[in-house]
């Protein structure tokens, strides 16, 4: 702050010195005429002469901009500010005889035309400077906003605009003050755009559609043009000289509509409950807690494993007043523990976040997959029947549906479990399913990043491979949705969108990095690890979707699970905590609990 505010005063300062030897200057001039003597008498007059002088500027508010910013008012403030410190300066003197006011006229127009000129010189070098060497800038968005973008930016004179860009046919051929606007269906603009070396496109509008928004920034990378959001107008005012563009992120490129959530049903459904969720300070599990706390339960219970994430995660709300947070360490595994925890909290609710996802790592370690996934399930499960819970909600992954590997067949396993105990409990049970989740632990865009960053390559599996995406906060608030309307045994599944590539996925964050693939960061595929699959399913072969009052929430059908698959699971159970258990035997147990479970590009292969 301290720095910030003698960086102001020192561009004040040496705005005050050029003024010095500007009305030095204008001395100089008056004196190459006769009858300068008549006015200044001494040097101590021209000292108190050019001190006056700045002094009224200073009054006036001529030192408040900077010189390369100069306007029209700021050229009249210091006009003024000079005509002031003469009629100072004649009454100083006392002189009001006719030959002398002539002189002081005269230093007035000298003095004024100096430094005024000046001021217009050091404007015009820099808007020169800025229109050379600015990147050149087409706005997308004539309307309204855009032009007030238009202007703001204009008036800090640090962008050099080359024309507007709109959806409107209409406007096509226009201008706004000299800046013609221009249709990207007129064929007329790639040439334009070529010509004038455009290097980015400032979205001026937050009222494109996210459709609209992932096709400008597929249009203009074939260009290399790096697109970016204009911030919004409030702030563009607020920063004055300082604008700062925002980097469009990979989140606005899934072409997903605003969700649109039943906030009166989430506050009836979990205003003053005690909660619990498990994972906590997971991806998901933390997005969830922060979401909760804006329907004011009574207590939220953060159960996990991870100490310093934990403890973060209680610091983030360490001032809320209408919820209380009770971060517990501890496992879904260790059952004594959860009992304990249960017959002392009185809890209402449970989200069920925490499990092992990264799937070359549980295909590795199938055991703790099972204990972790299935035994961790079961555990929550029992003890929320037993102590009378309102409901349980399972977070659940699309890699459970028809899995290719060890981590997706124990959500399938947990979510079989959690099924064949709907009719035997009052406790609403609840599953929700969806695929990837941008930027969480592990996933791919946070090695993406990295990679980039560290001057690639970037590495893929396989050019073709497909995932299902939707940010933290889109999943987590489908998730609390579908636990305020979910009934017994209803497995909800949520509206992904359109599958993405991750080839695409990568090349669209290495362009908006303001690099090229290919020739700034390379790409590598590696091919398909253990367990992995082209791409994902949200939906068993014999499950079918029911629409929700929620466009993005669909209810599958409820499923019928046997006693005997219950058996299975249990023998499953047992068999996995025996210390010398092989691996391949208990892949075989759950292949047979989940038929559909085929092992792709992994060692198990050979037990279908």
């Amino acid at each position: 702050m301290g720095f910030e505010i003698f960086k102001i005063y020192q561009k004040k300062a040496y705005t005050s010195i050029l003024d010095v030897l500007g009305l030095i200057a204008s001395l100089i001039l008056i004196f190459q005429l006769d009858a300068a003597d008549l006015v200044f008498k001494s040097i101590l007059d021209m000292v108190i002469y050019c001190f006056t002088a700045i002094l009224s500027i200073f009054f006036i508010g001529g030192y408040k901009v900077i010189l390369r910013y100069t306007s029209f008012i700021d050229i009249v403030r210091v006009t003024i500010s000079l005509l002031l410190a003469h009629v100072i300066f004649i009454f100083y003197l006392g002189i009001f005889d006719r030959v002398t006011l002539r002189y002081i006229l005269l230093l007035f127009y000298f003095s004024t035309t100096v430094l005024v000129s000046y001021r217009i010189a050091v404007k015009l070098i820099f808007s020169f400077k800025e229109s050379v060497f600015n990147t050149p800038i087409l706005l997308f968005g004539a309307g309204n906003n855009g032009i007030k973008v238009l202007k703001m930016f204009q008036a800090v004179n640090k962008f050099d605009i080359r024309g507007f860009i709109d959806d409107d046919v209409s406007k096509s051929g226009r201008t706004i003050d000299g800046v013609k606007i221009s249709n990207l269906e007129n064929g007329n603009v790639s040439a334009f755009i070529i010509k004038e070396k455009i290097k980015q496109v400032i979205i001026t509008t937050d009222k494109v559609k996210p459709e609209r928004r992932k096709a400008l920034f597929e249009f203009f990378k074939n260009y290399g043009i790096n697109v970016l959001d204009a911030p919004k107008i409030d702030s563009l005012i607020e920063s004055s000289n300082k604008i700062e563009l925002k980097q469009i992120k990979i989140e606005d490129l899934l072409s997903r509509d605003q969700i649109d959530i039943n906030l009166d049903l989430n506050r009836s459904s979990y205003q003053n409950k005690t909660i619990l969720v498990t994972g906590a300070a997971g991806s998901i599990g933390s997005e969830i807690v922060r979401q909760l706390v804006h329907y004011e339960p009574k207590k939220i219970i953060l159960l996990d494993t991870a100490e310093t994430p934990l403890f973060n995660l209680n610091n983030e709300f360490k001032h809320l007043e209408t919820t209380k947070m009770a971060p517990v360490l501890g496992s879904v595994t260790d059952a004594s523990f959860l009992i304990n925890l249960f017959n002392s909290s009185g809890i209402e609710i449970v989200f069920h976040a925490a499990a092992y996802k990264h799937v070359l790592m549980m295909e590795a370690q199938p055991k703790l997959a099972i204990y972790n996934n299935i035994y961790g399930t079961k555990n929550i499960l029992d003890l929320s029947v037993q102590n009378n819970v309102n409901r349980v909600v399972l977070i659940s992954t699309d890699k459970a549906v028809n899995p290719s590997n060890v981590m997706g067949a124990s959500k399938r396993i947990a979510e079989l479990y959690l099924t064949s105990h709907i009719n035997q409990t009052k406790t609403q049970l609840i599953i929700t399913r969806f695929g990837n989740v941008l930027g969480s632990n592990g996933s791919v865009v946070p090695i993406f990043k990295e990679q980039i960053e560290a001057g690639g390559p970037v590495t893929i599996t396989h050019p073709e491979i497909t995932r299902f995406f939707m940010t933290i906060p889109e999943a987590s608030q489908l998730v609390l949705e579908a636990g305020a309307i979910g009934g017994n045994g209803e497995i909800f599944v949520f509206d992904m969108g359109e599958p993405v590539k991750i080839k695409d996925l990568a090349i669209n964050m290495i362009r908006l990095s303001g690099l090229k693939e290919g020739e700034d960061i390379k790409i590598e595929y590696t091919g398909l690890r253990p367990g992995e699959k082209l791409y994902e399913e949200l939906l068993t072969n014999n499950e079918k979707l029911i629409k929700s009052h929620n466009d993005l929430i669909f209810k599958s059908q409820k499923e019928v699970v046997s006693d005997l698959i219950l058996e299975k699971i249990n023998f499953l159970l047992n068999e996995s905590l025996k210390e010398t258990v092989e691996n391949d035997f208990l892949v075989k147990l759950m292949k047979e609990i989940v038929p559909e479970f085929k092992s792709m590009n992994s060692k198990y292969e050979k037990l279908d």
